[in-house]
């Protein structure tokens, strides 16, 4: 008449409701007696649930329950989602004290485990056959999971490429995309021409391959990109206030023509005997001022007719935090022409001692800019 269950649970109930007794009399408090014999209470509760339900065992006489019983059906399939979610949490807690991306990944990770745990637990419930409770979890999470693991997929490529790239040397890197490039092939051949190679080797293959690229991704960000050199600009030497006469990096191999179709603004030359001129199309030359437009790119071409290489400079004035703002050319070789492209955001009035072309090395070349 009584299964273990139920003994289990009566001796259990029997033992609070003496353990209350003795606590009682002995103690002489109400609280321990009041919690003893609640639990007393809960413990017989279940036992009568557990004798009404037979304990929930199952009749030899009852074939029906081979078949219908919950223990008859297959035990869930193992699931990853509850571990990435652990490190998906592991990675928040690691960006609360590093770097905001580690806690965005945390989270994307914790959302996915959630999501997909959810999914699996409900396409466990769908039926006994295992079969068909996969093809209506596929049937949902499908068409939302290949875009987004292709994506995840593509951008691991992507990062672990570029990332082996800037690592290497000039010559490594062409020789190391030559040679992934050449595997690719080869595999792409061996799947297009369907030979006996086995789907799993190809599979295995891939996959080795997929994991060195992203270790030696990771590796690669972790040595730091290679010493790349960074061509020096003529912005760079304003900016340093080196708009002087001495040759820099920026004036090597810089162009020595402009365009027909430059939109010039206005001609400054710089003439033999070292003063500054200036022709706007549609007036005559003038050795005096040039009037240009204000808040409007200006195109100004700079050719030197004297016998040594000189640059055009501009002092555009203050400009927000800085004290003053000048642009120039690169050194102009004799007989040669260079763009110099200006944009007044003040009116001349309003810039101490007003704007005005020079060239250093030759004090003599001084132009007027009027901006009105």
């Amino acid at each position: 008449m009584f299964t273990t269950g139920s003994k289990l649970l009566l001796g259990s109930t029997a033992l609070a409701v003496v353990f209350a007794i003795v606590y009682g009399v002995t103690a002489q408090g109400t609280l321990g007696v009041f919690g003893l014999l609640s639990a007393a209470v809960a413990l017989g509760l279940i036992a009568g649930i557990n004798i009404y339900s037979g304990d929930a065992n199952v009749s030899v006489d009852d074939t029906a329950a081979a078949t219908v019983a919950a223990a008859a059906r297959q035990a869930p399939t193992g699931s990853p989602w509850p571990v990435v979610g652990v490190a998906g949490i592991a990675l928040v807690m690691i960006g609360l004290v590093t770097t905001s991306m580690v806690t965005v990944i945390g989270l994307v990770a914790i959302l996915a485990a959630v999501i997909e745990w959810m999914l699996q637990a409900w396409s466990e419930h769908g039926s006994a056959d295992e079969a068909y409770n996969g093809e209506i979890r596929a049937r949902l999470a499908n068409p939302l999971e290949m875009p987004i693991l292709a994506t995840i997929f593509a951008a691991i490529v992507i990062l672990g490429f570029s990332r082996i790239m800037l690592a290497l040397s000039k010559v490594g890197t062409v020789v190391a995309f030559s040679v992934i490039a050449a595997v690719v092939l080869f595999i792409a051949f061996l799947m297009a021409a369907k030979t006996a190679v086995a789907s799993r080797t190809l599979g295995g293959v891939v996959a080795i391959g997929v994991i060195a690229l992203v270790a030696g991704g990771a590796v690669a960000a972790v040595s730091g990109e290679r010493d790349m050199h960074v061509i020096e600009t003529t912005a760079a030497l304003a900016e340093r206030g080196q708009c002087g006469t001495e040759p820099s990096e920026a004036d090597k191999k810089a162009s020595q023509t402009v365009a027909a179709k430059s939109n010039q603004a206005a001609t400054v030359t710089l003439d033999a005997d070292g003063s500054l001129s200036v022709s706007v199309p549609g007036f005559s030359p003038s050795a005096q001022s040039v009037t240009l437009p204000r808040s409007n790119p200006n195109n100004v071409l700079f050719r030197n007719q004297s016998d040594h290489e000189r640059r055009l400079v501009i002092d555009l004035g203050p400009s927000g935090d800085s004290e003053s703002k000048t642009l120039c050319t690169a050194l102009v070789e004799p007989g040669a022409v260079q763009l110099l492209t200006v944009m007044f955001d003040k009116p001349s009035f309003a810039v101490e001692g007003g704007h005005r072309f020079t060239v250093p090395g030759v004090d003599t070349a001084v132009l007027k800019v009027v901006v009105p």
